[in-house]
């Protein structure tokens, strides 16, 4: 307990650097213990953007759009098959009625509409397109469906999609990586203050490395009261336990080092 009093009291005497360390610390054990879960609702998410030519259906509300939505996945050629909210269904009305040149609030109509976004392949041919959209027409029936154009994804949704590949494929190396480096320098800074202060200690009261146990003592405190409310909450990561060990490792050659420059 005396070098974790120690490590905490240190904490309170930094309040910048040890602040830091400590949050810095938190967050890079909690998202190690976590690790397959933030990588896959985070990293891999592959809804919320669009990857090739859609078109959108408004399709009656006594109809059942889940099943029909299935149906149309099922089919080659089309990518995914995406439901629409009110205010989207609102909107493609809106442009209807526009197109059409009809003097009608959106207010006065009853939209018992289910709205679907059908998105394609991206180098699906225009044939094939016009196949999906005569299969839906049949599936559903002309007189209680209502189909807009196909369109072509803009340039701005391009350098999106792009973007968000990237982020998929690199994103967890890129955070990861870039966590580890603020840490440890962070960690470097902290660890030398615990190393000045606990210089007294060791000439006064015969310690010996009293420095790099009380780093030990605060991470692996760290890496304890994480590994309990991850367990608490759900499954520990394999591979998140082994990272928490190594930084608690990674510690203690700084501090080693520490050491070595002092004397």
């Amino acid at each position: 307990m005396f070098y974790l009093n120690n490590f905490f009291q240190n904490i309170k005497n930094n309040p910048v650097w040890g602040g830091l360390f400590t949050v810095t610390s938190l967050i890079l054990l909690v998202g190690a213990l976590n690790f397959s879960s933030l990588e896959k609702s985070v990293f891999n998410e592959t809804t919320n953007y669009t990857s090739g030519p859609y078109f959108h259906a408004l399709i009656s509300g006594a109809e059942n759009h889940k099943r029909i939505s299935r149906k149309l996945t099922e089919l080659p050629g089309v990518s995914r098959v995406e439901l629409l909210g009110e205010s989207d269904i609102q909107s493609q009305v809106t442009k209807v009625l526009s197109n059409l040149d009809l003097d009608m609030k959106i207010e006065s109509m009853d939209l018992d509409y289910a709205g679907l976004k059908v998105i394609m392949d991206k180098n699906l041919q225009e044939r094939s397109q016009n196949l999906i959209r005569d299969y839906l027409v049949r599936l559903v029936g002309s007189s209680k469906l209502t189909l807009g154009a196909v369109k072509a994804i803009s340039k701005a949704e391009q350098i999106k999609n792009q973007l968000f590949s990237q982020f998929k494929e690199w994103g967890i190396t890129v955070v990861s990586l870039a966590s580890f480096i603020i840490w440890g320098l962070i960690a470097i800074v902290f660890s030398t203050k615990v190393q000045q202060s606990s210089y007294l200690i060791e000439k006064f009261q015969r310690r010996n490395k009293v420095g790099l146990k009380v780093m030990l003592a605060g991470m692996t405190g760290f890496l304890s009261f994480c590994a309990a409310l991850t367990f608490a909450f759900g499954d520990i990561n394999t591979y998140g336990l082994v990272t928490g060990i190594v930084l608690v490792t990674l510690l203690s050659a700084i501090q080693l080092r520490n050491l070595q420059w002092h004397e």
